[in-house]
């Protein structure tokens, strides 16, 4: 296990070995497969944090390989730290140019920081700060079944013109026992208390603890441009497909969304042009067998009532380096890439670890007359 000042490293295929050891036992036994040590906390105040970034390629067995259908490699990291809550990150959102990064983890912890490129390749995280999600009043969140923040979302694209590029206003979402999606606000290196709580759609009130609101996103573009979407990770309809909403002005409206090989939801994502980008996952327990997928929705089929579907970008299994992929988050680069980020949650498994990955999409090819 990781804890404070006992972290110790293992080789990539040690820790993949022992951990397929204990998932095995676990199943056995019918354990759930989460080991989390005792977690302090930090407080209110942010603290600066030392975090090693270790590179790594996507296909293992073809390092080379940098194009996946309409995605291109642009690196990946491993992160990790000595601070016992340091992991469970379910929610990331970037600065617009993606250089700074704001993560919020299911342990009740915001984290931001620098995202260093080098020759168009991730390279490491820099001026790094941890600290506590606040309740109102200014104190950090207590309890393990409150604090279980899983997505984050900036209000408006292109954060502050002055200032630390992050600031700006952001709804964070919350499942557990306390279900709800609160608006905070990160000014220069602080993210604030709930500044207003939002109505959860009536859709998703009623959801099973841990398979609540999962991803939230802002629509940027189309009909319903600044609506909100949001599904929970696994509330299936009479079809069998995921239940989510779509919040316009105020109003909540029922959609839903293809359920394809027992992929549940772990996060969402807007285009500028208002196309959603939906991240999925899969474990297999008898086989413990990890899938992570991308789709691609199309805006003009989002509307209410809708039955979304769209087009794979991602199918990844374990010939690539995956894991928990939940939190995701879209950039441009300076060379006018458009960038997905997509950030792995350890669960505090000391056999997981906290990635980042980044591909950027290629434009659709238009078709040959």
């Amino acid at each position: 296990m990781r804890s404070k000042g006992s972290w110790f490293p293992l080789s990539a295929g040690r820790r993949l070995a022992l951990g397929c050891g204990v998932l095995l036992l676990a199943a056995l036994c019918g354990l759930p497969f989460v080991f989390a040590h005792r977690i302090n906390l930090p407080d209110a105040t942010p603290v600066f944090l030392d975090v090693r970034s270790n590179p790594f390629e996507f296909n293992r067995f073809d390092t080379g390989q940098s194009k996946f259908g309409r995605l291109e490699w642009r690196g990946g990291l491993i992160l990790s730290a000595y601070h016992s809550a340091f992991g469970g990150f379910s929610g990331l959102s970037l600065s617009e140019d993606g250089s700074r990064f704001l993560a919020v983890s299911d342990r009740g912890v915001w984290m931001n920081g620098n995202l260093n490129h080098k020759k168009g390749k991730l390279s490491n995280v820099s001026d790094v700060r941890i600290g506590a999600l606040l309740e109102k009043g200014g104190v950090p969140i207590s309890g393990v079944w409150t604090n279980d923040a899983e997505a984050i979302v900036a209000l408006e694209p292109g954060g502050s013109e002055q200032g630390d590029k992050l600031n700006g206003r952001y709804l964070i979402g919350y499942e557990g026992y306390k279900k709800r999606i609160e608006e905070v606000a990160f000014e220069d290196g602080r993210l604030s208390a709930p500044r207003r709580l939002w109505d959860m759609p009536e859709q998703l009130k009623r959801v099973h603890d841990n398979k609540g609101v999962e991803g939230i996103a802002i629509l940027r573009g189309g009909k319903y441009s600044g609506a909100m979407v949001t599904f929970a990770e696994q509330k299936l309809d009479t079809h069998g497909d995921h239940t989510g909403a779509l919040v316009v002005g105020g109003t909540s409206h029922p959609l839903f969304l293809k359920r394809i090989d027992a992929y549940d939801v772990s996060g969402l994502e807007s285009l500028p042009d208002g196309s959603l980008l939906v991240l999925e996952r899969r474990f297999i327990r008898k086989s413990l067998k990890l899938g992570v997928r991308l789709r691609l929705i199309q805006a003009s089929t989002i509307k209410p009532g809708a039955r979304l579907d769209g087009a794979v970008l991602l199918d990844a299994d374990g010939r690539y380096t995956i894991d928990n992929f939940e939190g995701m988050a879209v950039s441009r680069n300076k060379a006018g890439e458009m960038l997905i980020t997509l950030m792995s949650d350890d669960n505090f498994n000391f056999f997981q670890s906290t990635m980042l990955v980044q591909f950027a999409l290629v434009p659709e090819e238009p078709l040959a007359n």
